[in-house]
């Protein structure tokens, strides 16, 4: 078995075990906490989430892109990593009540401060997973992620049940990134690089501002909408909106997410050595739709069953957002392929001009239909998904020879994959109208 082959087998076994164990945790958790506690915890997620894109300007990616790595180049990458986590910790610590204040939910606070303390813990072992992937040691990359899922899955299921209520996430986040950490550095065993070097910060900080910039601008698209909702409306919506798109990415968590580290890995040696990346991505297309596409209709046609085996009844009202969202991500299936094409070839500079075009526009779109509820932004999805997938292409085209009669080849089988797999589901649905497919009907609609 070739190294690709394996590192994609380990990749996946790593994916799909986090799946599921997360698949376990909210059909629990989900039970157990309503709508609102959830929420809360979403929005002290997002707030982090948006905090942590400023730890990109010195992201792992320069260890698994740069072609002559040397050890004071990891050390750096190390040491501006922790310079820069560790102010964003101070920060969330410090800023934690005050930010609860304006969201009207003073839990937040001891949220907020004890997630600042995990990601200062996990940041150790960031170069060490870094330095794995680029020399494709996906099998200890997997164990270290298998690792920190049953220890993040078991705590928050094990203090939800005590009574934890939102706090449970935070303090398995900080349990959890203890176990990655620990793991990491005995698999590794090279201490070294956690020793400080600041003599090669410039290599690091020129990639890193690109990319940090790129992150910065994604996460915070991302996270726009848990921020606006739980400011002006409800955790109840936050909660809702995040359990929406929850469902929603499933298929690209199962067949798309799995894939992306090793395509990084596998697009940089090609890139390094010359090789035929126009090749390596029209087959990562059609590898990839061929299995997203037809899932999303699935999942787009059995929604209601779907929601319900979940989560249970009282998230049923997101059934159509559900819907809506799932059609939406069909066209989000190259969006991870080619912003890793673009960093393998060293188009960073073009990666961030995208990202500047893309994210701003979408946000605007998000913001603009905030006022119609949940609907309506989830709705604006149909908009600014086609838009990402449009500029993003031009993009990649100005670096991979490609046509659109090489995309029209590569993805038209998927197509024909897609309507023969939507055809049983949509029958059931037909005849089980106008009442909803119940779990028989959705087994029945799968086996089909």
């Amino acid at each position: 078995m070739n190294s690709v082959r394996k590192a994609l087998l380990y990749t996946t076994a790593d994916r799909y075990f986090s799946l599921v164990a997360n698949f376990i945790l909210m059909m629990i958790v989900s039970r157990i906490l309503t709508p609102a506690e959830i929420g809360i915890s979403v929005t002290g997620s997002a707030i982090v989430a948006l905090a942590l894109s400023l730890r990109e300007f010195s992201s792992t990616s320069y260890i698994v892109q740069r072609r002559d790595l040397s050890r004071e180049d990891v050390r750096a990458t190390f040491t501006m990593m922790f310079a820069l986590t560790s102010l964003i910790s101070a920060a969330l610590f410090l800023f934690a009540p005050p930010i609860a204040h304006i969201y009207g939910e003073e839990g937040l606070s001891p949220y907020l401060r004890l997630v600042s303390v995990a990601i200062l813990v996990e940041v150790i072992a960031a170069p060490v997973l870094g330095l794995m992937r680029r020399e494709m040691a996906f099998g200890h990359v997997a164990l270290v992620g298998i690792t920190v899922a049953v220890f993040n899955a078991a705590s928050v299921v094990a203090l939800t049940l005590l009574g934890y209520s939102y706090m449970s996430f935070a303090m398995a986040w900080l349990v959890s990134a203890v176990s990655g950490c620990v793991l990491a550095l005995a698999l590794r065993g090279e201490f070294w690089i956690l020793r400080p070097l600041f003599s090669n910060w410039r290599g690091v900080f020129v990639f890193g501002a690109y990319n940090g910039l790129i992150a910065t601008l994604a996460r915070l698209y991302d996270q726009i909408p848990y921020l606006v909702l739980g400011r002006f409306f409800s955790f109840d919506a936050v909660g809702l909106f995040n359990r929406t798109l929850s469902v929603a990415q499933l298929p690209d968590k199962v067949f798309l997410a799995s894939s992306i580290a090793v395509v990084f890995s596998r697009f940089s040696s090609e890139a390094r050595n010359g090789g035929d990346l126009k090749g390596q991505y029209l087959a990562a297309l059609t590898y990839t739709t061929v299995v997203h596409w037809p899932a999303l209709a699935v999942l787009a046609i059995l929604a209601y069953p779907i929601v319900s085996i979940l989560y249970g009844a009282q998230w049923l009202e997101i059934v159509p957002l559900v819907q809506i969202a799932a059609i939406s991500a069909f066209f989000s299936f190259s969006f991870a392929l080619n912003y890793n094409a673009l960093m393998a070839v060293g188009a960073i500079r073009d990666a961030f001009i995208r990202s500047l075009i893309v994210w701003p526009v979408c946000a605007l779109s998000l913001l603009a239909a905030a006022p119609f509820g949940l609907r309506g932004m989830v709705l604006s999805l149909l908009v600014t998904m086609p838009f990402q997938a449009l500029v993003s292409h031009l993009f990649v085209r100005r670096h991979i020879a490609l046509t659109w009669l090489d995309l029209a080849q590569a993805l038209w089988k998927s197509c024909a994959v897609t309507l023969a797999s939507a055809a049983g589901p949509a029958a059931v649905a037909i005849a089980s109208h106008p009442a909803h497919i119940g779990p028989a009907g959705a087994a029945i609609a799968i086996t089909l």
